[in-house]
């Protein structure tokens, strides 16, 4: 069966919230356990939201079937980070309610600001994933919001893993901080000329 368009979004719902469902039934309802869930989310999404955000750059550098399928698809792939994103935030929601200490008392109010702007992003950029709305907005308005929202999230990931770097374990989190702070330039790489990716000049 051929995975494409909204089947991609369907299967990786899917399966995140069926490996969630899995993980839960075994590790039983609590804190530590809906913590990894949203660290494994967290990741989830992370490993999503990069695809979608560098899906372009990576087809102007290495034009393969694979990042042919990546932009044919970025929309849906998107969708999928959202939906992950969101399955995100409900456990966040879980543990504030059933186990809010110390989980409440280690967020800071800048967090909770910064990341639900990113979440408002989200739902905006979800919700005008469509041909419909392009219209609606107009290209260079559509274009504006999916920007700054791609940029603000990727701003919220880069900061999220300082943080958990900087608590450790180190091992775990400075190759995702590494990965994230990587997703720049190679977002950057399909606007520099030829020569200059390869070293060379005219």
């Amino acid at each position: 069966m051929k995975v494409d368009g909204p089947r991609i979004t369907v299967w990786v719902s899917g399966l995140i919230l069926l490996s969630l469902a899995v993980f839960l039934m075994q590790a039983g309802w609590s804190a530590a356990s809906i913590k990894t869930g949203i660290d494994a989310t967290g990741r989830s999404s992370l490993l999503l939201f990069s695809i979608a955000f560098t899906a372009s750059s990576l087809q102007s550098l290495w034009r393969t079937p694979l990042t042919i399928w990546i932009l044919r698809n970025r929309r849906w792939i998107g969708l999928s980070f959202a939906a992950s994103h969101f399955v995100h935030l409900a456990l966040i929601l879980a543990i504030s309610l059933c186990f809010p200490e110390p989980f409440l008392s280690d967020q800071s109010k800048a967090q909770w600001v910064f990341g639900g702007l990113g979440y408002l992003f989200v739902a905006l950029m979800a919700l005008t994933s469509t041909d419909q709305a392009q219209k609606w907005m107009g290209l260079q308005n559509w274009k504006r919001l999916h920007f700054i929202g791609s940029h603000w999230l990727w701003a919220v990931f880069a900061l999220t893993y300082v943080e958990h770097t900087k608590k450790g374990p180190l091992w775990l989190y400075a190759p995702l901080l590494v990965f994230t702070l990587a997703l720049i330039p190679v977002r950057m790489a399909k606007h520099q000329p030829p020569g200059a990716l390869h070293g060379t000049t005219n």
